[in-house]
């Protein structure tokens, strides 16, 4: 990201967020130096990292992080007030650290980038829109933008905190680790590794279905090839789970096939997170509208707990609905069941979603 899109800011202050702040965060936390571990530490800074890479984008969270590195490395690694590093598992946290940084720093540019692409179109098409159609679509941006940039810090702190939590332990030669031990470490590095990339992959579908300038691909499709897809975006987390496929003799419907599918695959992956199995697939036309639902029992709440998150996937089914002139609901309903469904008229007006009033 080029240094121009962080215009909030002129040059002496970005030096201050990416080398000062970071330097007053670890003189804060010097007092507690005996009682803070090196991931402790990491942890607040990373937190820094995703504040800066949303004000200010890509390059100075980068630049954010590195500081932020080596001040640990500085003031919490022994020998102190040195940049040695004596064992092989603090360089493996500050490895971690660092392509963390750049992560964080990448999606937000990403979505900063994406934001100003939005505005751009907004200002071309700002003399045919009326007042209160832009103020409205301002605050869906702002509040689309908000939600990623809250996945971000929610979503990705568990995660980070396990695979380097997990790191050192496998890189500490003081802790003798049985075959066992070593095995279960590295499946949690991998588990939370494919958690980053469902969640990177979702926050890839909300950018794409909430793109003004994209158009209906409208078409008559086939219902059970739009479920075997949708089962197919996450084959991983579905192959193995029971399913009940109910369609009415109509199995036909009008719909943009893939932004179909994208709802569909996130109703069942949150049915299988938070309900239990078998997982019903229904499928039906009535009064000139279409209705597909996903529905199963709700499991226990300790589980729904575990497995909460910030939403994406109701926002995707949403900006779904909305681009076919339709509607998304998620209820539970009175005999312990849960009901996702997508409701959009059987015929629908092809537009872009700017012109959406």
């Amino acid at each position: 990201m080029k240094l121009s899109q962080a215009r909030h800011y002129t040059l002496w202050q970005l030096w201050l967020l990416a080398i000062a702040v970071p330097l007053i965060i670890v003189l804060a936390l010097l007092p507690a130096r005996a009682l803070l571990t090196t991931t402790d530490v990491a942890m607040l800074q990373l937190l820094w990292v995703t504040w800066v890479a949303q004000q200010t984008g890509q390059r100075w969270a980068i630049i954010t992080t590195v500081s932020s590195v080596l001040l640990l490395d500085w003031f919490f690694v022994t020998p102190y007030y040195t940049l040695y590093v004596n064992h092989i598992d603090y360089l493996i946290t500050f490895i971690v650290m660092l392509l963390l940084g750049i992560f964080i720093g990448r999606l937000s540019g990403r979505l900063r980038l994406e934001l100003a692409r939005t505005k751009k179109h907004m200002r071309q098409r700002q003399l045919l829109a009326g007042k209160t159609r832009q103020a409205r679509f301002q605050a869906e941006l702002e509040h689309s933008r908000a939600m990623l940039l809250r996945s971000i810090s929610h979503d990705l702190r568990t995660p980070l905190a396990t695979i380097m939590g997990a790191s050192s332990m496998l890189a500490d030669n003081e802790l003798a680790l049985s075959a066992s031990e070593i095995r279960e470490q590295a499946a949690n590095i991998y588990r939370q590794s494919s958690l980053l990339s469902q969640h990177f992959d979702k926050v890839m579908e909300l950018s794409r279905v909430q793109q003004p300038q994209h158009t209906l691909q409208l078409a008559t499709l086939d219902v059970a090839d739009v479920v075997s897809a949708a089962i197919g975006r996450r084959e991983q987390l579905l192959s193995n789970q029971p399913m009940q496929i109910e369609l009415t003799n109509t199995e036909h419907c009008l719909a943009d096939s893939t932004l179909l599918e994208i709802a569909l695959a996130n109703m069942l992956e949150n049915a299988v997170r938070h309900g239990a199995a078998p997982v019903t697939v229904n499928f039906s036309q009535a009064d000139g509208y279409n209705y597909l639902s996903v529905s199963n029992a709700m499991a226990h709440q300790s589980k729904a707990q575990r497995d909460s998150g910030t939403g994406l996937g109701t926002a995707i089914c949403k900006a779904v609905m909305q681009l076919h002139r339709g509607q998304f609901s998620l209820q539970s309903q009175a005999d312990q069941t849960m009901l996702a469904q997508l409701r959009w008229p059987e015929s629908i007006t092809v537009a872009t979603r700017s012109s959406r009033g």
